[in-house]
């Protein structure tokens, strides 16, 4: 047998058996992995809730003068701030207002502080409610108002 022949075969042995691992693994993949490529048995169960709802900015708290046009909110009031809550472990989450004051929003379960982003009127630091609780698979719905009176 000529030598260089011999080296020849030798050196393609580990090639062949490189391939021979790495396919078997690729099968053993495919095998555990169910139809849609998650491994099989384990589905992922959805781990937030939802909250739907609308914010209310009361410029004017007198029950008097609350009715007035000058102390209704300017939409621009809502759109340029976002509902901002911050949950008892610290993770803050900022779900943006629509024109009108709507929100909707998935958050992990859990209770939440209420605050507004862009704190610069009077009673922006007063919401209703101050908390708000977040439960796994449901949805929850809340009027959060700021500067409310009572």
């Amino acid at each position: 047998m000529n030598p260089l022949s011999a080296l020849g075969q030798a050196g393609r042995a580990p090639v062949i058996i490189l391939a021979a691992v790495v396919a078997s693994t690729l099968v053993a993949a495919f095998v555990l992995s169910g139809p849609s490529g998650a491994p099989s048995g384990r589905t992922l169960a959805p781990t937030t809730g939802t909250i739907v709802g609308k914010v209310s900015i009361v410029l004017c708290p007198e029950p008097a003068v609350m009715n007035s046009t000058a102390c209704k909110a300017p939409l621009e009031m809502y759109s340029t701030r976002q509902l901002v809550l911050t949950s008892s472990t610290g993770t803050v989450v900022a779900l943006p207002l629509n024109p009108d004051g709507t929100f909707i929003g998935q958050l992990p379960p859990g209770a939440y502080q209420v605050a507004i982003s862009n704190c610069n009127f009077l009673g922006c630091n007063l919401p209703v409610p101050a908390t708000i609780s977040v439960a796994t698979n449901s949805t929850a719905s809340y009027s959060v108002c700021f500067n409310c009176v009572g």
